[in-house]
């Protein structure tokens, strides 16, 4: 069990800032840190952020901001960093005893009538033997083992052209069958746990699958459940339907048929199904309270909101990133936002 020591606060309404020499940091090894450093706005796959202030980063040490670049309100689409969001949802299930990761899928959903194509439902093909460890992942690891190859329909639509710049699932692995069609194609080609392949459309279906479970908006489950006792608003964010993810197809300006991949049911039992592959739409302030209690390890003001083995950090391929760790309670948070991808060095610690 985590000892968090008397020295680490947790911020109110806004943060309290915190000087080097009082995060125990070397203060002429921080200066030099930071004329170093580059951290600019990020351009990715279409987004241009360079060179504007929409962009932003904070980092937190024990709970107070240590420093900020750009703009840390800024708000925008933080692309699979909102995995992270989806393994927390996953753990207050596991919390409140609706279920275990070794818990085969069809017990809790088979899809049937609502899943696109009868060879997408949960109780056939490959699927029968679907659990929800294979969809999650390993917390070491984005990988995903529930034999979805699909990254999303840019890619796979050109998979075989030797058009595209290296991808996860380009090529095409050999264990899957590609059609080019994503929409088509997103359902598991072989047998769970025995591949290994980054699949934003595997975790589509654990958003779909999660919505059942919780019989919620997985949106609201999180701002009641977690969110809300960190101090971030149900208004301060959002977290884009995965109907918008498919119907805007440059949703990437450079990634034509990006969300084709996100099949329907977009509403299940009257609550919508939100991309949880991504897409969130956050501030790097508030993405650093979400480091900040990964750091803590799930305890939020003597509070332990949630186990711990189900709290990870996670990158965004457009730059954005939440990120805690324990040791020095160490919290980053950015959107858009490149040139810092780790809270403290460790050698400024300890002087």
């Amino acid at each position: 069990m985590l000892r968090i020591p008397e020295w680490v606060t947790y911020p109110g309404e806004s943060w309290e800032s915190i000087a080097p020499d009082e995060a125990g940091i070397d203060v002429d090894e921080w200066l030099k840190f930071l004329s170093d450093a580059d951290v600019q706005g990020a351009n990715w796959e279409g987004e241009r952020h360079s060179g504007t202030d929409d962009w932003g980063a904070v980092l937190a040490v024990g709970g107070r901001v240590l420093h900020t670049w750009g703009n840390p309100d800024y708000k925008f689409q933080t692309a699979s960093v909102g995995k992270a969001l989806t393994w927390a949802i996953f753990g207050l299930a596991v919390d409140a005893g609706l279920v275990a990761a070794d818990d085969l899928v069809n017990e809790t959903w088979t899809g049937e009538g609502l899943l696109s194509h009868p060879h997408k439902y949960l109780t056939r093909g490959h699927h029968r033997a679907l659990k929800w460890k294979h969809l999650l992942g390993s917390r070491t690891s984005y990988g995903h083992d529930g034999g979805f190859p699909v990254t999303n329909g840019f890619y796979w639509a050109r998979a075989s052209t030797g058009q595209m710049k290296e991808q996860a699932s380009n090529p095409v692995p050999g264990w899957a069958h590609w059609t080019g069609d994503a929409f088509y194609d997103n359902y598991s080609h072989t047998k769970p746990g025995t591949q290994r392949i980054y699949s934003s459309g595997g975790i589509w279906r654990l958003s779909q699958l999660l919505t059942v479970l919780w019989d919620d908006d997985i949106k609201n489950v999180i701002d009641d459940r977690l969110l809300s006792k960190i101090g971030v608003r149900s208004d301060s964010w959002d977290w884009l339907p995965g109907r918008e993810i498919h119907e805007t197809y440059d949703f990437y300006t450079e990634m034509p048929g990006y969300g084709r991949f996100v099949d329907p049911p977009y509403e299940i039992a009257g609550h919508v199904v939100r991309g949880g592959g991504g897409w969130v739409v956050m501030s790097a302030s508030n993405l650093a309270r979400f480091a900040h209690l990964i750091a803590t390890q799930g305890v939020w003001n003597g509070e332990r909101i949630m186990s711990p083995e189900w709290l990870r950090s996670h990158g965004g391929g457009n730059k954005s990133l939440t990120s805690g760790e324990s040791e020095h309670f160490t919290a980053l948070g950015k959107v858009t936002t490149e040139g810092i991808d780790h809270p403290l060095p460790e050698e400024l610690f300890g002087h």
